[in-house]
Formats: C-alpha cells, structure tokens, sequence
C-alpha cells in the first residue's frame, strides 16, 4: 500500500523537493499528479517569496501538476502580514527582497521606503536577495537604529541548488541581525504562521503531513504544527552536499524517503 494512503492532505515544501533550481527532482512531478488523482489535498508551502504564488501555480503546472494559485503559501505572505502589524496602516516598510515580497507588502497597505531614506520605515523586512550588498545593510541597520522593528521570511542559511547549496534568507538576515542587535520575528517555517495559513486552505483534510527537505523548518515546523512529519532526502537534508544531517539532528521526523516518488510506490 503506498504510503499517501495514511493521510488525506499534505503540505508540501518546493525546493529541494518538487524541484533544485530550474530542475525538477526526478519523479515528483509524477508522484504529484499521482496524489492528486487520488484525491489527496496538497497545499506547496515555502519560505522562498521570490516568485508570486500565481508563478508558482503555472510552474506546477508546466510539470503536470494541475493546481491554482490559491494552493501555493510563501512566507512573503504571512511576513507581509507580520509587517503590516508591526508598521501600522500606511506605515513605512523597508524591504530586503525580490520584486514579488515588495508587492506583497504594498498589498498590506504599507509604504515601501527608498533605500536612500531608511529612517522613515517603521518595519525592515528581510527575505533571500542575490542583489543584497553593504548600502542594503547600512540602510538596515539605520531604520532598525531609528525605531523601526525587524521581520523576516525564515532563518534558512542555504537553499538547496544544482551543485551545491546557496546562501539564503538566513545568510542575509544574520548580518542584518547581528550589526543591529535586533531579533526578526519569522513569518515561515519553522513558526505557525505558514502552517495554520497552509491548513486554512484544505479545512476539510484530517490527515495532514508535511513533506519538507530541511529538519529545522519543514519538520520542527511540521511537529509543532501538530502534523506527521516526511523527509525527503533530495534536498537540504540529502546525502548529495545538504547541509543537514539527519543522524546528527535533535528531531527526528515520521518517515524518512528518498524522495516524493517513494510516497506512491
């Protein structure tokens, strides 16, 4: 019996899992389109905001996953929501991002603040950039210095890319962290932001398990979400260069596969 037959619905991380880059990991999108024809409820969740869920949605379905955009959760949604709290209507945000957080927050009903002029932010918001450099810092930490409070995407140091990982949100955030003396307030996982929003979107599944490539967001998160946990080894926490080891963690998920195809064999 293929091991999706124990649950009804699945959030599902995207790098490192369906895909690392531009390359889809061999057989996930099969064994997708294989959940979906059995009537499971997916929800992709990730704590990369570099794309517009509706992007997400048409990649998915390039790859012969037929979902919408509703059923794609980023942490540039529930991070726009955490400044929008922090700033206050029509506060100032500055943002450390790629062009989809920037609208995510304006939709927030926040003003994005020009780099050249950080003291009038109310909020920083960071996330993975690869344009971030040193006057992105500055500007940073003179907002932070001024009043304004620190959100971010996640703690992630790398994602998972062909040939090696990559610095990620964490990476950024460590700097921003570190010459401020600030502490961000996470909008992805490992916190319950993205997951009660992620479950909000499949009300009628009872059965849920997150499948994730990286043990301390996708499956601390997962736990503390009250949720059945599944590594998959294709990724952050694979044996191919991953920076997590899972014999070495201090949680400890479910089930552990080598990839998303083992879930329906």
């Amino acid at each position: 019996m293929p091991l999706i037959d124990d649950f009804d619905g699945f959030l599902v991380d995207l790098d490192g899992v369906v895909w690392t880059g531009r390359e889809p990991v061999p057989g996930s999108p099969e064994a997708l389109a294989t959940m979906l024809a059995a009537g499971k409820e997916l929800v992709f969740v990730t704590n990369n905001p570099s794309r517009r869920p509706a992007e997400y949605a048409e990649r998915l379905r390039g790859l012969g996953v037929e979902v919408g955009a509703e059923r794609i959760v980023t942490a540039g949604i529930t991070v726009a929501r955490l400044a929008a709290a922090a700033a206050g209507p029509g506060g100032g945000a500055l943002v450390l991002g790629f062009e989809p957080l920037h609208e995510l927050v304006a939709g927030e009903g926040l003003r994005l603040v020009d780099f050249e002029a950080p003291t009038e932010a109310g909020v920083v918001v960071v996330s993975g950039w690869r344009d971030f450099a040193y006057a992105h810092l500055l500007a940073a930490k003179r907002a932070l210095d001024a009043g304004a409070a620190l959100v971010a995407t996640s703690h992630d140091a790398t994602m998972p890319m062909p040939g090696g990982e990559w610095p990620g949100t964490g990476a950024i955030l460590a700097a921003v962290e570190v010459c401020s003396g600030k502490v961000a307030e996470i909008g992805g996982k490992p916190e319950r932001h993205l997951f009660d929003l992620a479950l909000s979107r499949i009300p009628g599944a009872r059965r849920v398990a997150m499948i994730g490539d990286r043990l301390s967001s996708d499956i601390v998160g997962g736990h503390a979400a009250g949720l059945s946990t599944i590594l998959v080894l294709s990724g952050t926490s694979g044996s191919d260069g991953g920076s997590e080891d899972p014999a070495a963690a201090a949680v400890t998920p479910d089930l552990t596969v080598a990839n998303l195809a083992a879930l329906v064999a």
